[in-house]
């Protein structure tokens, strides 16, 4: 049976691994946003050149 502080220590570390995954998630869709945007700025520009 788990005891008060292994379930604190249990606690910590899934709340450590949620963070991380959630800034994982957050910056590789951030770099996905980013990269969009400036492909979507290449091809406004590219057919106002031509």
């Amino acid at each position: 049976m788990l005891y008060h502080f292994e379930l604190q220590l249990a606690g910590i570390i899934l709340l450590t691994a949620m963070a991380a995954g959630a800034v994982s998630l957050w910056l590789k869709k951030r770099k996905e946003l980013e990269s969009d945007s400036a492909k979507a700025r290449d091809d406004a520009q590219g057919s106002s050149v031509e």
